[in-house]
């Protein structure tokens, strides 16, 4: 009825099921969709094909996601308070700010991101080339 469930689906989807966590040493896993597939954990940890760029909660409303294959960028939070912050915050306003904007699509690059490293595609430029 709002027109919100698919912003909040990307929430989950890039947090709960393949979020990256940054630690003092480097990158860590805690989404469960990474951590279920030992192929998608080494993809996403140490594979120069996807981007990972910080965590920002509108970019990440606004960002579409794979379900048929290794995600083309992974959104990084600094910390587990960090996190932890998205169960405390007005989903209302950050809405109301996005609705008309268009949707990303998951190789989508932004100027204004915080990019950790950016992806060299490789991997899912192969993959279209098959298809």
């Amino acid at each position: 009825k709002l027109g919100v469930l698919d912003k909040l689906a990307r929430v989950y989807w890039y947090t709960v099921e393949f979020g990256l966590i940054r630690q003092p040493d480097g990158l860590r896993i805690y989404g469960a969709g990474i951590a279920s597939s030992r192929t998608e954990s080494v993809f996403a940890l140490e594979d120069a094909s996807p981007n990972r760029i910080g965590f920002d909660l509108e970019r990440v409303m606004r960002t579409n996601y794979r379900i048929d294959d290794f995600q083309e960028t992974y959104f990084v939070v600094d910390s587990l308070d960090q996190l932890l912050e998205l169960a405390t915050i007005d989903f209302g306003p950050l809405y109301e700010r996005i609705a008309g904007q268009p949707a990303l699509e998951p190789r989508d690059v932004l100027s204004t991101d915080r990019v950790l490293h950016r992806g060299t595609g490789r991997y899912h430029d192969a993959r279209r080339l098959e298809k």
